[in-house]
C-alpha cells in the first residue's frame, strides 16, 4: 500500500471525530432553532373576513328588512349537497352565514341549530336531546326552511389551448397557454315548516362559470462539437404559472345571491336594489387592488381619516399619520363592518373605505371620486338609497310598527328595536302612562353593556323563553329613551340609573331627568327618543233590552 494512502486512512478516525464535534449543536443554536421555528410556523398574512362581492348586498337586504319592520322569523336549513362530487364546501353553513348577515341590524331572521343524524352530532347536540328528554329546555319549532343542492358541475364545458414550439440543432424553446372553464349551478327553495310544502314561485337557480389557467415557458439547449471523450452537456429550463379561481369563492357569491333573492320573494320587498351591478363587476376588486398597490401608506391613511371624518367616527386632524387614537377608530369601524379589527388600513379595509366613492363610469369603467389632494369626499351618483355616508346615529323603533301610530290600544307589547350606528355603551329607559321610569337596557336577561355598531337587537329579547314582557296598562302616553356613550355610565350618573334591575326608578318621575343627567356627560356619541300615546277602552253605551218578538202570523191561503 502507497505511504499516502496510509497517511489518509490514519486521518480519517480525526476527520470524523472533528465532524462529530461540530455537528452537535450548542445551547445557543438550540435556543435559535427554537425561536426561529415558532417564527417561521406563524402566518405570513393576517387573516381576512371571508366573503364574497355580495357582502354590501347583505347588508343592503338587513337595512331593507329593518325598515319594512319584517318580523323575526325562525328558519332552518337543511344539508346542501353537491352530486357532482367536484366542490368541497360548507354549503349549508354558507347559507346560515347569509342569513345571519341580513340580520344583523333588522333580526329578521334566526337559525335553529339541531342536527337529526347521530353521526354528524357533536356535544352540544347530544347535551340537547338530554335536556329535550328531561323537559329543562324548549325547542322552538321553525317557521320555514331552505333546500337545494348544488345541482351541478359540469367539467370542462369551455377550454382554450395553444402551443407554440421552435427546435434547432443546439435549442428547443416551446411556449404553451390554455384556459379551462367549469360551471357550477346553485337551486334554493324556501319551504312552510308546518305543511313540509314548497312555497311556489321562491326559488332561485343561478350559474357561475370558474376559470383555470395556467401559461408555461420551457428553454432547452445542447452543447456540441466537443471531443468525443467528453460528455455532451445539456440544459432545460422551464417556468410555469397556474391560477385557478377558487371554487368556494364562487360557491359562497352563489349562495349568498341566491339567498338575497329567496329572502327578497318572501319578505315582497325589491331585494334587486341590493344587487348592486357595479361593485360586483368582475373587475372592480382587481381595480381596487392596483388602486391600493399605487398608493403610499401616508395616502391609504389619509383616506382612512377622511372617510372616518365623513362617517363622525373621527375627529382628529387629517394629516396622513398613523396613531393610536386612529387605531382605535379604524378597529371600530372595521368591526361595524364586519371586517377584521386589525386597526390598520389593509386591503379589505380599503375596499370598504372606498365602496362609497367608486363605481363604474359611462364607458364600463371602474372610475373614484377620490384623490388623496381632494378636501372633500363625494359619494358615486348614482348609489343605493342607502349607501351615503352615516353620521352617528341611534335607531329606534318599535317591533311590528312600520309607521309608529299615534295610539296603541292597551294590552299591545312593546317591543323596541335598537341599532347603532357605532360600537358603543347603550343604556334605555321606558316610562310608562304613570309616569314610572325604569331602566329596560342592560336588563337580566341582556346584560352586554356594550353594543356593536351596524348590529340590530330587540329589547326585550322575545326570542329567549325567560324573556319579561313590556304591556301598555293604562291610557296616557308612554316613551322611551336611549342614549350611547363611548364610556360607561357607571360612576358618573347616579346608581339608580345603572343598576339594570327592570325596577322603578325612585326619584323620577320623567324620562327627561334622565335625558339631562345622561346629556351632561362627555362621549356621549347619540341619542334617540320616541313616544306614544295608549288609547284606553272606548265606553260603549249600556245594552237596551230587546224588544218582546212579536208571534209569527201564518198566511192564509184560500
Amino acid at each position: 500500500m502507497h505511504l499516502s494512502s496510509i497517511r489518509r486512512l490514519a486521518l480519517a478516525p480525526c476527520v470524523l471525530a472533528l465532524s462529530a464535534c461540530s455537528i452537535q449543536p450548542t445551547l445557543s443554536d438550540r435556543k435559535d432553532i427554537i425561536e426561529k421555528g415558532i417564527t417561521e410556523q406563524s402566518p405570513l398574512v393576517t387573516p381576512t373576513k371571508s366573503a364574497s362581492a355580495m357582502r354590501e348586498g347583505l347588508a343592503c337586504m338587513d337595512r331593507m328588512l329593518a325598515a319594512e319592520q319584517v318580523p323575526s322569523t325562525l328558519v332552518a336549513v337543511k344539508s346542501i349537497p353537491d352530486p357532482s362530487g367536484l366542490f368541497s364546501t360548507g354549503t349549508k353553513e354558507m347559507v346560515i352565514t347569509a342569513l345571519s348577515r341580513m340580520s344583523r341590524t333588522s333580526q329578521a331572521f334566526r337559525v335553529v341549530d339541531y342536527e337529526v343524524d347521530a353521526l354528524k352530532q357533536d356535544t352540544v347536540q347530544t347535551m340537547t336531546s338530554l335536556l329535550l328528554n328531561n323537559g329543562q329546555i324548549e325547542l322552538r319549532k321553525p317557521q320555514i326552511y331552505v333546500s337545494g343542492a348544488i345541482s351541478f358541475g359540469d367539467k370542462t364545458v369551455v377550454s382554450k389551448r395553444s402551443s407554440l414550439g421552435v427546435s434547432t440543432a443546439n435549442t428547443d424553446t416551446g411556449y404553451s397557454w390554455d384556459l379551462l372553464g367549469t360551471v357550477v349551478g346553485l337551486d334554493l327553495h324556501l319551504g312552510d315548516m308546518n305543511s313540509r310544502t314548497l312555497y311556489p314561485g321562491l326559488d332561485s337557480a343561478n350559474e357561475l362559470v370558474v376559470a383555470t389557467g395556467g401559461r408555461s415557458v420551457e428553454i432547452g439547449g445542447r452543447a456540441t462539437g466537443l471531443p468525443k471523450h467528453i460528455y455532451r452537456l445539456g440544459v432545460q429550463y422551464e417556468v410555469a404559472a397556474d391560477v385557478n379561481q377558487g371554487a368556494g369563492a364562487a360557491v359562497r357569491l352563489l349562495v349568498d345571491l341566491a339567498t338575497i333573492e329567496l329572502v327578497g320573494k318572501w319578505a315582497k320587498v325589491p331585494y334587486w336594489e341590493c344587487i348592486d351591478y357595479e361593485q360586483n363587476h368582475p373587475e372592480f376588486k382587481r381595480q381596487m387592488r392596483t388602486w391600493f398597490d399605487e398608493q403610499g401608506a401616508a395616502d391609504r391613511i389619509t383616506l382612512a381619516q377622511r372617510v372616518l371624518q365623513a362617517e363622525g367616527a373621527w375627529s382628529g386632524p387629517i394629516d396622513g399619520n398613523d396613531s393610536t387614537a386612529l387605531r382605535n377608530a379604524l378597529a371600530l369601524y372595521q368591526a361595524s363592518l364586519d371586517l377584521t379589527p386589525v386597526g390598520v388600513v389593509n386591503f379589505e379595509t380599503y375596499m370598504g373605505l372606498l365602496r362609497l366613492y367608486a363605481g363604474m363610469s359611462a364607458d364600463d369603467k371602474i372610475a373614484s371620486s377620490y384623490s388623496p389632494q381632494s378636501n372633500e369626499l363625494k359619494p358615486r351618483p348614482h348609489g343605493l338609497p342607502d349607501n351615503e355616508p352615516t353620521t352617528d346615529a341611534l335607531a329606534l323603533s318599535l317591533l311590528g310598527h312600520k309607521e309608529l301610530a299615534s295610539q296603541l290600544p292597551i294590552g299591545t307589547s312593546v317591543v323596541l328595536r335598537v341599532a347603532p350606528a357605532r360600537t358603543g355603551f347603550l343604556y334605555c329607559y321606558y316610562q310608562d302612562a304613570a309616569q314610572v321610569v325604569t331602566q329596560v337596557y342592560p336588563n337580566p336577561q341582556q346584560q352586554a353593556v356594550v353594543a356593536q355598531g351596524r348590529i340590530g337587537l330587540m329589547v326585550p329579547d322575545v326570542s329567549q323563553a325567560n324573556s319579561f314582557l313590556i304591556e301598555t296598562a293604562r291610557p296616557g302616553v308612554e316613551q322611551v329613551y336611549c342614549a350611547q356613550t363611548t364610556k360607561p355610565l357607571t360612576g358618573r350618573v347616579p346608581v339608580a340609573l345603572t343598576q339594570a334591575q327592570l325596577a322603578p326608578i325612585e326619584g323620577l318621575t320623567s324620562i327627561e331627568a334622565v335625558q339631562q343627567q345622561i346629556a351632561a356627560q362627555t362621549g356621549v356619541i347619540a341619542q334617540s327618543q320616541l313616544r306614544w300615546e295608549v288609547e284606553g277602552p272606548v265606553a260603549t253605551p249600556p245594552a237596551q233590552p230587546a224588544p218582546a218578538a212579536a208571534p209569527a202570523r201564518r198566511s192564509k191561503t184560500r
